[in-house]
């Protein structure tokens, strides 16, 4: 992106000048020297919330900034070079209910503004328009939508599925292109998750309009999370595009099974969601490893089953090879190459009231979840844990970490539920999940009397406990630990019989699953190449295809006439978090500059 910033949350939106040295005339200032002087006010917005800035400059050094307030509208305003307001606060989006997210600006060659956002109210929508503030009279007040916009507030996309993160730029002939978030899938192929899509538009300002040269072009074709991206055209024309992919990522999930009689279906279940099968209510799904190995991520697994024995659907049907019938491994998976599966194992010792706790039911999935937490992180604050029981659970390292419990009863000993020993259970087990870093999710069954009471347990120990039977999502204020949100979520696990529910619970795991640690990616684009030496080239049509139940790119050499002639690049390497907002930026004589946050480290590729 060119001189911009995105994403300040600010309650007065500040901006710095770097020309306001041009007043003290004792300073010597070289071509390498970069002045910072002090923050200008760009708007005081009283009790409403200005944020979500973005930044750019025109030719003659005047700042731009547009920001949302109260995500209800976008707001616009001109600054001199020396710091002085040329057009106050003014409002630029159209009349009407708006819900405002993650605007994006860049500036052409003639020096007009053009802007693209999400906007979250109904249908959600990728929005642009295009601004000459030149229009205005620059006296220092606000003006108005109609005077200063060139182009009125257009749809780029709007479809079913929701989408957000849009960022822009523009080329040598000041044609847009775009790039979004989108939950998009005509195909049904992602399970609702977020694709990185592209557009190119040709503004028209004397009709007021824009012609689409490249309509919603969909350039991550793969399972797993994309997200946050950013574009920048070089010199060439290319268009270079980044974001942050679960590609390459590694997750480990820790399922805390109930072995009791009424869990015979779930265990089969169990093991369809994460090897592939059918389950026991027909239909037939692919298995969360073998498709997640196709889009290079990789699945660390353990099922444990509670108690000393296991139920005989844990060696049967789809189980069937991966019963290790034995206790927890003394090292963790993935240190060796295809060392990924820890199988079906026994877990006799758990975890309550700090101590060791072997339960006679097989239903202890509180103090069980609670071990596999201590298990990374004990009560002493060691990593990985060293907890009271014989054995432990040894975490990936470098994975993010899920504990998975699976029941039909209450959470210590099972039936009855919402004793006083279920809820303490519950306590000690979202609080070490916190302090360790390990997401709970829980999958509950249908109990004797319906699923309220064990729904309520799973709650509270996904989000926090808040004292009531209920199965709501909690408010969680996060002042103390024990009403802090531990990051999860409740899902129904469907007991062989609902088709439509267990369609649910997949997409659920599939989420979990691939919503893991991210590495920065990169594609780019040669759209006029593909226009001028692709004959059959229509403009408005995708620059993808969908066909055959499969989507397939436009890959290959420019000259060729294709579109994508750089494809899905990893540009990081590494087992570190690497993530939003990939920040990209370059001039017509360097390179393409990329910076991101790994971790808690900020980092910068050339």
């Amino acid at each position: 992106m060119r001189q911009k910033m995105k994403s300040i949350s600010l309650a007065s939106i500040m901006v710095l000048s770097v020309m306001s040295s041009l007043l003290i005339a004792s300073v010597s200032v070289s071509a390498s020297t970069v002045v910072i002087t002090e923050a200008i006010q760009i708007v005081d917005g009283g009790t409403a919330s200005d944020q979500q800035a973005a930044v750019g400059s025109d030719s003659s050094g005047n700042v731009h900034v547009v920001w949302t307030r109260n995500n209800l509208h976008l707001y616009y305003s001109m600054i001199s070079p020396r710091g002085e307001t040329l057009i106050d606060a003014t409002q630029i989006t159209n009349s009407g209910l708006h819900k405002i997210w993650h605007p994006d600006l860049a500036v052409d060659e003639y020096d007009r503004i053009h802007v693209v956002w999400a906007d979250k109210a109904g249908q959600h929508a990728i929005m642009y328009t295009a601004l000459s503030p030149w229009s205005a009279p620059m006296d220092g007040m606000a003006s108005d939508d109609g005077t200063i916009t060139a182009i009125d507030d257009t749809i780029i996309s709007r479809r079913s599925q929701n989408r957000d993160w849009p960022a822009l730029d523009i080329d040598s002939q000041n044609n847009v292109h775009i790039v979004w978030q989108d939950n998009y899938d005509e195909l049904g192929r992602f399970f609702n998750q977020p694709q990185i899509y592209y557009s190119m538009i040709q503004p028209d300002i004397g009709s007021g309009a824009i012609v689409t040269l490249f309509d919603d072009t969909l350039l991550t074709p793969i399972i797993g999370h994309k997200g946050h991206p950013d574009v920048v055209v070089d010199a060439n024309d290319y268009v270079q595009i980044a974001w942050d992919d679960t590609r390459g990522g590694k997750v480990e999930l820790a399922f805390i099974v109930d072995t009791s009689g009424s869990m015979y279906s779930e265990w089969a279940d169990i093991c369809t969601v994460i090897y592939g099968g059918n389950f026991a209510s027909g239909p037939y799904f692919q298995g969360i490893k073998p498709m997640l190995e196709e889009g290079n991520m990789t699945v660390y697994e353990t099922i444990y089953g509670l108690g000393n024995t296991l139920p005989g659907a844990a060696s049967s049907g789809n189980c069937q090879g991966y019963n290790k019938n034995t206790g927890p491994r003394t090292t963790p998976l993935g240190q060796t190459p295809g060392d990924d599966s820890g199988g079906i194992r026994k877990l006799p010792g758990t975890i309550y009231n700090g101590n060791t706790y072997s339960g006679y039911s097989g239903e202890d999935w509180g103090p069980g979840s609670n071990w596999a937490c201590l298990s990374w992180k004990d009560a002493a604050g060691n990593v990985p844990g060293n907890p009271p029981t014989q054995s432990d659970h040894r975490w990936n390292p470098n994975a993010t970490k899920i504990v998975i419990p699976v029941s039909d009863e209450g959470p210590k000993d099972g039936d009855p539920s919402q004793q006083a020993d279920d809820k303490a259970a519950i306590q000690e087990a979202h609080d070490n999940c916190l302090l360790a870093g390990v997401v709970p999710v829980g999958l509950y069954g249908q109990g004797y009397g319906g699923a309220g009471n064990i729904q309520s347990h799973f709650m509270d120990l996904v989000q926090c406990p808040n004292g009531i039977v209920s199965t709501q999502t909690r408010n969680c204020p996060g002042n103390t630990l024990a009403n802090t949100d531990a990051g999860g979520q409740a899902y129904e696990f469907p007991s062989g019989t609902g088709t439509n529910q267990m369609a649910l619970l997949v997409e659920a795991m599939v989420y979990i699953s691939t919503n893991n640690s991210r590495e920065i990616y990169m594609s780019v684009l040669d759209p006029y190449a593909k226009m001028n030496n692709d004959p059959s080239f229509t403009p408005g049509l995708p620059g993808h295809s969908a066909q055959g139940g499969t989507y397939a790119e436009d890959t290959g050499a420019g000259a060729d006439g294709h579109l994508v002639v750089v494809n899905d690049t990893r540009v990081t390497i590494d087992d570190a978090y690497s993530f939003h907002p990939p920040s990209a930026s370059t001039t017509r004589a360097t390179p393409t500059s990329l910076g991101w946050t790994d971790e808690t480290t900020a980092s910068r590729r050339t």
